[in-house]
């Protein structure tokens, strides 16, 4: 399978990577940073580009339609997170959590779907906090921007289920990475879930298309 990873050099990206390689697939990675880029190699193709520019992430889709033929099947996992309440955040707080965690993955969507082959998946990032308004409440310009992810989910699998394209939301819960850990260095890092459990829960939803759940949990001990 020719599958398309962003943010193939951040901490779930590149666990993603990792574990699909494992398996054999082919991965076009798009880095955020061109220091990570290392050689590429029959298996993975790399490339640099700002996600936030439409015209870049086109052209970054083609290019993967040139290297590997037709992707079918996507792992966009660019995006970062901003806490604070209604009271705390402006509406700049607000469209730069959009840009980062909402455009990003617009604009990959947009250009694959008129690419992809039947029974193509797309798995999109989205927060735990979404899911219940007490939770929200604390992440207000995060949360915001990742609702859009589960709307734009929902439009596909709407739009798109006679092409037998479906589109996917993991939810995590709190991911243990070098980030999380500093920033929350007072909470029980074994409660958390690791990138590679999210990576193998994907790869599990890959291999079985019949699998349409839409929103899928991957929680660790909490």
């Amino acid at each position: 399978m020719n599958i398309l990873v962003s943010g193939a050099d951040g901490n779930l990206g590149s666990a993603v990577v990792e574990q699909l390689r494992s398996e054999g697939h082919k991965i076009y990675g798009l880095f955020g940073k061109k220091e990570n880029i290392k050689n590429s190699d029959s298996g993975l193709k790399q490339e640099l580009v700002d996600l936030t520019n439409p015209k870049a992430a086109l052209e970054a889709v083609e290019n993967s339609n040139k290297g590997f033929g037709e992707i079918n099947g996507a792992v966009l996992t660019v995006g970062g997170y901003a806490g604070g309440g209604i009271k705390d955040v402006t509406i700049d707080d607000i469209h730069s959590q959009i840009k980062l965690n909402f455009d990003t993955a617009f604009n990959l969507v947009k250009p694959l779907l008129e690419k992809m082959p039947k029974g193509s998946q797309l798995f999109l990032i989205g927060a735990k906090p979404v899911l219940s308004s007490n939770d929200l409440k604390n992440v207000v310009s995060y949360g915001l921007a990742k609702q859009l992810i589960f709307s734009l989910a929902d439009i596909i699998n709407a739009d798109y289920s006679e092409h037998q394209i479906s589109a996917h939301v993991v939810v995590p819960s709190i991911i243990d990475t070098p980030p999380n850990r500093e920033a929350m260095s007072d909470m029980n890092f074994d409660d958390w879930v690791k990138p590679e459990q999210i990576a193998a829960t994907i790869s599990h939803y890959l291999q079985h298309p019949e699998l349409r759940e839409g929103i899928i949990k991957v929680y660790g001990n909490m």
